[in-house]
């Protein structure tokens, strides 16, 4: 269960921000369905992300998918190479002294029922500071931490000979997890098996891991598509080898399927009903998952990841969750995290939107209202809509676009574009 992000340093983010998914005990309302009870406190299940264009909201994501990259690739990198190639750095760029500065990251979560803190600061070359906390029981206990050139404290626990020559561009929670059976690889656990980002929008990404689920959620794929109402009434696999991939699917997701082709695959292919001229459902036809619409091949690579979330009582992170899809389609996915009987292991949703037909108080509390903003210069901010004095019958959505919140674009003088256009007319 994610409890909080924080960054700094990283793209448009120069100082520290904090996605936090405590619930606020001033703000009243949807307890039932929003919140999950933890100890004495309550955590949100779902938190969505405002603001205009190259605000930030991606940044922030992309910021999560770049810790949980970082740590499940670091014993991976040989002593002398980078952690980041310099040349992709991803530092704040527009200042002198962010620009060499190291990255600092944060994830505070549950994990069965203990709570962890782990962070790091870095940047291309070494691990300039790294930390782990945890408390079993109420208070919070120091397991290890490391500053480079710096005596380090490791806990008894841990057998530290491991860490030994290990290089300065490694991750301690990395060598600690793979050797030892200790809170480290509880850590690694959370990292790879809940702790799940989709940064960006192209679905590619994620349609190959959906396809690998075929056979485990067949039914519920099915059964999300049919209530998204996709018009879809079936879906099934057929034989197919390398050669029958269609030759107009991109570079990226046929690499992606190859790996998964044996001599057993089968290719999936969805089946809707044929009607006569009076209504009536005379056949069937089928064909595969590229002939179906745009907001339908986004809602398939979705089934995956969100059924294996609410199966598993997982994290999910997305950017522009609404792409391509309608408000109905997004009120749904709210909820099946919202409601107890759709989401039985308290997984939760984190996203980035521009729907604002979800910003009301009838499907979110203030504190589940994130927004980004970008100051003069160039420096996203994150702030939530619970550090607003608001009623609780305000009109979220009317005030977000009249500024009330600041998160909008600023549109400028349309006539600047206006002479654009008729200089080049000439």
């Amino acid at each position: 269960m994610l409890l909080e992000f924080s960054v700094k340093n990283f793209l448009s983010i120069k100082d520290e921000v904090i996605l936090s998914l405590y619930a606020s005990d001033e703000i009243k309302g949807h307890e039932e369905y929003n919140l999950i009870p933890v100890g004495g406190r309550h955590i949100l299940k779902t938190a969505v992300i405002y603001g205009a264009n190259a605000s930030g909201k991606s940044n922030l994501i992309k910021a999560m998918g770049f810790m949980r990259g970082i740590i499940v690739n670091s014993l991976k990198l040989n002593p002398d190479e980078p952690i980041v190639p310099p040349q992709n750095y991803p530092s704040f760029q527009l200042d002198i002294k962010t620009a060499e500065a190291p990255i600092e990251m944060e994830v505070t979560f549950l994990y069965d029922d203990v709570y962890y803190r782990y962070g790091f600061v870095l940047d291309a070359n070494r691990i300039h500071r790294e930390w782990l906390y945890h408390a079993p029981e109420e208070s919070e206990t120091r397991l290890y931490e490391r500053i480079l050139n710096k005596k380090p404290y490791i806990s008894k626990i841990f057998n530290s000979k491991i860490l030994n020559d290990l290089p300065d561009n490694t991750l301690w929670l990395a060598a600690l997890a793979k050797y030892t059976d200790s809170p480290a690889r509880r850590v690694m656990e959370w990292v790879l098996n809940t702790f799940n980002v989709i940064a960006g929008t192209d679905e590619e990404s994620y349609e190959a891991f959906t396809y690998s689920k075929i056979e485990e959620y067949r039914e519920d794929i099915l059964n999300f598509l049919k209530v998204a109402d996709t018009g879809i009434e079936d879906i099934f696999l057929e034989s197919v080898t390398e050669e029958d991939l269609p030759n107009n699917i991109s570079k990226t997701l046929r690499k992606n399927l190859k790996k998964l082709i044996s001599s057993e695959t089968k290719q999936l292919v969805f089946q809707h009903s044929i009607f006569n001229d009076k209504g009536k459902a005379t056949g069937k036809k089928s064909w595969e998952l590229i002939n179906e619409s745009a907001g339908t091949q986004k809602l398939f690579a979705l089934s995956g990841p969100l059924i294996e979330t609410l199966r598993k009582g997982e994290v999910l992170v997305i950017d522009e969750l609404d792409a391509k899809l309608h408000p109905m389609i997004m009120r749904f996915i709210l909820n099946l995290f919202h409601f107890k009987e759709h989401n039985p292991h308290d997984a939760q949703l984190v996203f980035a939107t521009h729907d604002t037909q979800l910003l009301s108080p009838r499907f979110f509390r203030r504190d589940q209202i994130w927004f980004t903003e970008k100051n003069h210069y160039g420096a996203t901010d994150l702030y939530s809509l619970a550090d607003f004095d608001l009623d609780d019958k305000a009109d979220f959505s009317r005030d977000y676009f009249q500024g009330r919140y600041n998160a909008v674009p600023f549109i400028g003088d349309l006539r600047l574009f206006h002479k654009g256009v008729e200089h080049g007319k000439r």
